[in-house]
Parts: C-alpha cells; sequence; structure tokens
C-alpha cells in the first residue's frame, strides 16, 4: 500500500469514528430527553436534562462513547451499574452508603443510582492512574 492511499484510508476511519462518536452524543442526547418527559416530575432528586447535558459537555474530552450512553438514562439499577463499573453490588452498596455515589432507594430496598454520579465516579478513577 502506498503511503498516500494509507493516509486516504486512516482518514476516512477517523472520520467515520467521529460520525459515529456524534451519533451516539446525539442518541444519548435525545434519550435523556424522552426519559425527563417520562420522569417529569416523579422523582425530586433526578438530575435535570440541563445537568446531566451540562455534565456531558463539561466532560466530553474525558468521557468515552459507553459513559455517554451510559448517561443517557438518569438512574441505573445495582446490577448494570455494578457491571458498567466492574464492582460486586455488595461493593456498590458500600460505595452509596458512604456517598460515594448518590443513590435513590425505590420500594423493597432497591437502589437507583445515579447516573452521573457514577461516571464521575468512574472519571476521577481515570484520572488518578
Amino acid at each position: 500500500m502506498s503511503s498516500e492511499l494509507l493516509a486516504r484510508y486512516r482518514e476516512a476511519i477517523e472520520q467515520t469514528a467521529e460520525a459515529e462518536k456524534a451519533l451516539i452524543d446525539w442518541r444519548a442526547r435525545l434519550a435523556i430527553i424522552e426519559k425527563e418527559i417520562e420522569l417529569s416530575g416523579k422523582a425530586a432528586n433526578t438530575p435535570s436534562k440541563s445537568n446531566t447535558e451540562q455534565f456531558i459537555d463539561d466532560h466530553r474530552d474525558k468521557l468515552e462513547p459507553d459513559d455517554i450512553e451510559f448517561l443517557s438514562t438518569t438512574h441505573h439499577g445495582g446490577k448494570e451499574t455494578a457491571d458498567y463499573l466492574a464492582v460486586s453490588e455488595s461493593t456498590l452498596k458500600r460505595m452509596a452508603d458512604d456517598g460515594t455515589l448518590e443513590v435513590r432507594r425505590i420500594g423493597a430496598g432497591h437502589r437507583r443510582y445515579c447516573t452521573v454520579s457514577v461516571v464521575r465516579h468512574l472519571i476521577t478513577g481515570r484520572e488518578d492512574r
């Protein structure tokens, strides 16, 4: 392969990646808006669309596409959050109990974890490495 052809190929791959990232960003924003409409007024401590979008805008350089997709909803359950953070559910509960993660308790002892606080914790961990 000539170097010119290789450069064109690399540029095409980079443009495709940028387009895919933009698509994920817009899908996440759409999901956030839809969820906010659905939850309108159901939970007092649910972060507003503007808070989540502001978080994405403030930390875009530190976010992976998976992070933005995770932020497409305001809260996640324990199993999904534990899988996302790659920790056990008991570790996740301890993190919520000690205030590391924001949590909303729902019926029957279930917990819903605030996605912004989960991703904020993940970003802080990446910066420490």
